[in-house]
């Protein structure tokens, strides 16, 4: 506790002075700094620092203690029912979350919502003992599917899981605790993912501090909206009160991100809300760049619905002002494309043209800008308590820079916009499609690249323009340079992963036997495993055939399954590796593996925040 206050104190004091020296750097920008001669392109660099200084400060004031807890005190006896809605998503990924959905220990009734009217899915419902619900249409798709079910059921509290997302077993009894509090309308929890080898995984390492694209959100930002009750709505993982959606007229259905603007009207109505900051659920991460965009583009459009609706925070009766705060700081994300771009085209022009968006000495502007810089890094990682990695979070922003660019269309050219679901699964020949959906970074990374050998030979030679300020010019070289080398992190780091598998191997090591052509055990170590297949290295020299039975042995014993050898290769230490198709499992033996892969597994994997004892419980 003493190193966390000190963490903290630390933080607040290094935001404090940045946040005094930006008023400073504002007032030095717009009094001393502006050229006349180039106005337009002057204001329009200001602005975008402006933007980001606002930023600053908004997130600053998010992140000021992520340490509020509400009252809580463990409830039995409530009626709980868990709603799984889904359209498309397999069969297999469907069995993980059901597994899960069957594992939670608190009583409950588990509900799927099949909006796609699949006989295989029902078949799976009534297999796995849970109940299957769907209606004639899919009319306003996620949400209307919600809405449908809240109607055919009665629990006191919905847990709302994604068709991906598998609980762990005590998900109940670490939320249900915070309802003690009868304003309370729903339990946010963290979005985790097993698959960390996603494309919003910082790498394909499995260690324990991984971070992904949304580790800022889920580990910081959420947590610090606590403090203001404005932690929002994400839909799952969560568990929500019925009676405060049934005040609100259920899951709102006006734009296509459901959960947030349900938050909107729930806490214009009085409503608390709480995040509770420790995985209790894991998902799949969108795996490719593909999936990442259709991801966020949703999110983006849907929140630029919101902002023409009634229920725009910014304007809607009943919010506080920390709330409306709260609102626009994460509003403001979609909008950071703006100022990316001009960030990554100023130097280009002021390559190709000559022309200076400031009119100030050299070395004034850096003995102003480099405090700027170095203050504003410093307090963003020191207020990120290890989540905000400048880099990285650098480095997503251009890759999402196009698809938020596209989505803020909707303010000023408004249009019908179906829901598209986040593909699940992977597509083995989606490398084609992430390349063309990286063509506008490409094509400014050559424009960046064209802009500096023409900047050099003009400063060398003068052939397209003149250059009044070489000093000047010199440094937006530099930053040109920069600019690329963050673009070039991020294409680099969308195309070199690989996409050979459709479904998700786990990197586990567990004890595995196979049969080779003589009928004998030969010993191993499952490397990689699904519910299709093993990766295995063999501890001891064998001739396999194609078919073979693999015992695998689990915490809960051992399980066997008739297999297909794929390959068989030699690795450069000398063992032999080799690759298991399962082809057919004991349905009971299948339930243990899956348990053991989607339930015990990510939960010994994942990252977790601290520990969390609710610091004011109810008695």
């Amino acid at each position: 506790m003493i190193r966390l206050l000190y963490r903290n104190r630390v933080a607040h004091a290094v935001a404090l002075v940045a946040g005094v020296f930006l008023v400073y750097y504002v007032w030095w920008r717009a009094t001393q700094t502006l050229n006349p001669d180039a106005w337009l392109f002057s204001l329009l660099l200001f602005a975008a620092e402006l933007h980001g200084i606002v930023s600053f400060y908004l997130f600053a004031f998010m992140v000021w203690d992520v340490d509020c807890r509400p009252p809580f005190r463990l409830r039995p006896g409530l009626t709980v029912d868990v709603f799984v809605p889904t359209y498309n998503e397999s069969v297999e990924i469907l069995e993980a979350t059901l597994t899960g959905c069957n594992a939670i220990t608190y009583p409950h009734t588990t509900y799927l919502l099949d909006d796609g009217r699949r006989p295989e899915v029902a078949r799976l419902a009534a297999e796995l003992g849970v109940e299957y619900l769907t209606r004639p249409d899919n009319r306003h798709a996620k949400a209307g599917n919600l809405n449908a079910a809240l109607a055919r059921t009665s629990g006191e509290f919905i847990v709302v899981l994604d068709a991906d997302t598998v609980p762990q077993p005590d998900l109940l009894e670490k939320t249900l605790g915070y309802f003690v509090d009868p304003k309370v309308a729903f339990v946010q929890l963290p979005q985790e993912f097993y698959n960390q080898d996603s494309v919003q995984h910082a790498d394909d390492s499995l260690e324990e501090s991984a971070w992904h694209e949304q580790a800022l959100f889920y580990r910081l930002i959420q947590p610090g909206k606590n403090r203001w009750n404005a932690a929002f709505w994400c839909g799952s993982p969560s568990v929500v009160r019925r009676a405060a959606l049934e005040d609100v007229g259920g899951v709102a259905t006006d734009t296509i991100t459901e959960d947030i603007h349900t938050s909107v009207r729930l806490h214009a109505r009085g409503w608390k809300s709480v995040y509770h900051n420790e995985t209790l659920a894991y998902g799949i991460a969108p795996q490719t760049f593909q999936a990442f965009a259709v991801q966020r583009l949703r999110w983006a459009q849907g929140t630029m619905q919101l902002l023409r609706t009634p229920d725009n925070p910014l304007v809607k009766p009943g919010l506080t002002l920390a709330q409306r705060l709260n609102y626009l700081a994460s509003m403001m994300t979609y909008f950071d494309s703006y100022q990316k771009l001009i960030y990554l085209l100023a130097p280009s022009i002021v390559l190709f043209t000559g022309i200076l968006p400031l009119n100030v000495p050299g070395v004034e502007f850096l003995i102003n800008w480099i405090p700027y810089f170095v203050l504003t890094a410093l307090a963003n990682i020191a207020l990120g308590r290890g989540q905000f990695r400048f880099l990285l979070v650098e480095q997503y922003n251009l890759l999402k820079l196009f698809v938020f660019l596209w989505a803020t269309t909707i303010l000023f050219w408004p249009r019908k916009i179906s829901f598209q679901v986040t593909p699940k699964n992977v597509d083995t020949s989606v490398t084609e499609t992430e390349r063309l959906l990286l063509r506008p970074q490409v094509a400014v990374l050559a424009v960046i690249g064209v802009s500096v050998v023409l900047g050099i030979v003009n400063l060398m030679w003068g052939v397209t323009a003149s250059y009044s300020r070489p000093d000047i010019v010199i440094a937006t070289v530099v930053w040109a340079l920069a600019n690329a080398g963050l673009l070039v992190l991020g294409v680099r780091a969308v195309l070199r992963r690989l996409h050979a598998r459709t479904t998700y191997r786990f990197p586990v090591r567990v004890p595995i036997g196979l049969t080779d052509v003589a009928g004998r055990i030969v010993p191993g170590t499952a490397i990689d495993l699904s519910p299709a297949g093993a990766g295995v290295r063999l501890d001891e020299p064998a001739q396999l055939g194609k078919s073979v039975t693999a015992i695998v042995e689990l915490p809960s014993g051992l399980i066997g399954a008739r297999g297909e050898v794929r390959y068989v290769v030699r690795q450069p230490d000398g063992s032999l590796k080799a690759g298991v198709r399962f082809i057919a499992l004991d349905p009971a033996d299948r339930e243990r593996l899956v348990f053991f892969l989607f339930v015990a597994v990510p939960r010994s994997l994942s990252i977790q925040p601290p520990a969390l004892e609710p610091a004011a419980r109810v008695a």
